[in-house]
């Protein structure tokens, strides 16, 4: 039972390396610890191992702990590749004004690439989290027309790309083109929308009329 609790504490102390200081701290880990496992296997004070099981547990142990360390390594790999993706990715945008969002209907989830807040005149923590939220900006009058240009699109297995207006944070009128893909399942219902947008005007056109109350077509068929 002792023997256990030695080699549970240093499987620990190996997690515990390999996550804070990477792969050769966590290597580093894994032969200390074996070492220490070996010293104090019987004949104590000794790494003679006399038994042939003693042996075979202290190298699984140690095989364990390699494969904790690498997973480790290869964990952070992946996190750090993910991390220059994305801020090439946000560069990329940035340079070319274009901004990108994605709608999961089915799970209601929404997600935005950093510069899209930015075209819509809004903060980014103000955003809408929703599709729904996002439909919202549309200017009034173009929304049942974007509406149905973006299902017509899914319908037909094909792209779309159509200019509209939108409603900027500060009441004025901006005209984008956006251009989306709309993702429709077995059961003939929207799944996932996807689109790009970037802005045609320049500058904000005019104050946008009040919204009314209820528009045809405001969320997806």
């Amino acid at each position: 039972m002792r023997e256990r609790g030695n080699f549970a504490f240093f499987m620990a102390a190996i997690v515990i390396a390999a996550w804070r200081g990477g792969l050769w701290a966590g290597l580093l880990a894994v032969v200390l610890s074996s070492l220490l496992i070996a010293w104090n296997m019987p004949p104590s004070k000794s790494f003679h191992i006399q038994s042939q099981e003693d042996l075979i547990r202290l190298g699984l142990f140690a095989g364990v702990g390699l494969l904790v360390s690498y997973l480790d390594y290869a964990r952070h790999r992946a996190q750090q590749s993910f991390s220059e993706s994305d801020r090439r990715l946000d560069f990329s945008l940035n340079a070319s004004g274009v901004a990108c969002w994605d709608a999961d209907v089915k799970r209601g989830t929404f997600w935005k690439s950093q510069n899209l807040p930015e075209i819509f005149g809004r903060s980014n923590s103000d955003f809408a989290t929703t599709y729904e939220g996002f439909f919202a900006y549309i200017h009034p009058e173009d929304r049942e027309f974007f509406h149905l240009a973006s299902v017509a699109g899914g319908a037909q297995h094909q792209d779309y790309e159509i200019s509209h207006r939108i409603i900027r944070g500060d009441g004025t009128v901006r005209r984008v083109s956006t251009r989306g893909r709309m993702y429709i399942g077995d059961d003939g219902q929207v799944e996932r929308m996807v689109g790009a947008v970037f802005s045609i005007d320049p500058q904000a056109m005019h104050a946008a009329p009040p919204a009314p109350e209820n528009i045809a077509g405001s969320t997806p068929a």
